[in-house]
C-alpha cells in the first residue's frame, strides 16, 4: 500500500520537504544561536531566548496573551458574522449564489497590502465609516480606528469571515433540507430545528473555519503593522520588529517556533473539544 502511495506522492512529500520542513529546521536552530555586538549571530545551543520571552511576565501577558485574546475576539466575530450569510447563501441558486460568492471571496481575491490600504481610506477620521455612523447618528463624532485596536480587530474580521462561510458551506450542502422539514413536522420550532438538527451538522465545516481563521489571527503582522499603533504587541508583529528591525534572528526564532507551539496546542484542544462534541452526538444517535 504505502510503496504504491509513494510514487505520486513523491513530488508533494519533496516540496513539504525543501519550502517547510527544512525552513522550520533552520528556524529552530537559530533559535538556539546567540547575538553577539554588533549584531551578529553566534552559533550556540542555549536557551536564553526561550528564557527570554517565558521567563518575563510582561512578555507572557502583553504579547502571548494579548494576541491569543485578540485572535480568539476576531474569530468569534468571523463566526458570529458568517454563520448567517452561509445559512442565506446555502438557500440560493443560479446568478443570485454566483453574485453572492462573488462578493464573500473577493477579500480573498486582492493583495492583503492593497486591501489594507482600502480600508485605510474608509478608517481615516473624514472616511466612509465615520461619515456613514454619523449620518446614522450611531455617534456624534469621528471615532479613531486607524492606529487603534478596533480597526485591527475590524479588519482581521473582514479577511477571516470568507473562510468561514466556505468552510460552512461544505457542511450545509450536505444537509438534507428533508431532515429540517421532518423536524418542524414534529412540532420543532425554526430555532429549535436549527439547534438540534442544522448547527450539530455542520461541526466539521465550523471546526475547519475556526481553524484557519484562528491561524491567521493568531500570526497576523501585516494589518497589526499598518492599521494598529506603534506599541502594538500582538506576537506576529514582535517576530518582525525582532528580525527585520532589531536584526536579532535568534530571538525571532523562538518565538517563531513558540507561537507555532502555542498555535499547534489550542488548535489540539479545539479538535478535542469539536471531536467530543461530533463523539456525543454520534453515540446520542445510537
Amino acid at each position: 500500500m504505502i510503496r504504491r502511495l509513494l510514487p505520486p506522492l513523491a513530488p508533494a512529500l519533496v516540496a513539504l520537504l525543501i519550502f517547510v520542513a527544512l525552513p522550520m529546521f533552520w528556524v529552530l536552530r537559530t533559535s538556539f544561536n546567540e547575538l553577539a555586538d554588533g549584531a551578529y549571530v553566534v552559533e550556540a545551543m542555549t536557551l536564553d531566548n526561550y528564557t527570554r520571552f517565558l521567563g518575563d511576565p510582561w512578555y507572557l501577558v502583553n504579547t502571548l496573551w494579548f494576541s491569543i485574546r485578540i485572535a480568539l475576539v476576531a474569530t468569534a466575530i468571523s463566526v458570529i458574522c458568517g454563520y448567517p450569510v452561509a445559512l442565506y447563501i446555502v438557500k440560493t441558486t443560479g446568478l443570485q449564489r454566483n453574485i453572492l460568492m462573488a462578493l464573500v471571496m473577493a477579500p480573498l481575491l486582492i493583495g492583503l497590502v492593497t486591501l489594507v490600504y482600502g480600508w485605510i481610506v474608509i478608517f481615516r477620521g473624514g472616511g466612509l465609516l465615520n461619515s456613514l455612523m454619523i449620518a446614522l447618528h450611531v455617534y456624534d463624532r469621528p471615532v479613531r480606528y486607524m492606529w487603534d485596536i478596533k480597526g485591527v480587530v475590524i479588519l482581521l474580521v473582514y479577511i477571516g469571515a470568507p473562510y468561514v462561510v466556505l468552510s460552512l458551506l461544505d457542511s450545509l450542502e450536505r444537509i438534507s433540507p428533508y431532515l429540517v422539514e421532518a423536524a418542524r413536522n414534529v412540532g420543532a420550532s425554526r430555532w429549535t430545528a436549527f439547534w438540534k438538527v442544522v448547527f450539530p451538522m455542520t461541526m466539521p465545516g465550523l471546526y475547519a473555519g475556526l481553524v484557519i481563521v484562528f491561524s491567521l489571527n493568531f500570526s497576523a503582522f501585516a494589518v497589526p503593522l499598518m492599521i494598529g499603533d506603534s506599541n502594538t504587541q500582538m506576537i506576529g508583529l514582535i517576530i518582525y520588529r525582532e528580525a527585520l528591525l532589531n536584526n536579532d534572528l535568534p530571538f525571532a526564532s523562538a518565538l517563531s517556533v513558540i507561537m507555532v507551539a502555542v498555535n499547534a496546542l489550542i488548535l489540539v484542544g479545539m479538535a478535542a473539544f469539536f471531536g467530543r462534541i461530533i463523539l456525543n452526538r454520534l453515540e446520542a444517535k445510537r
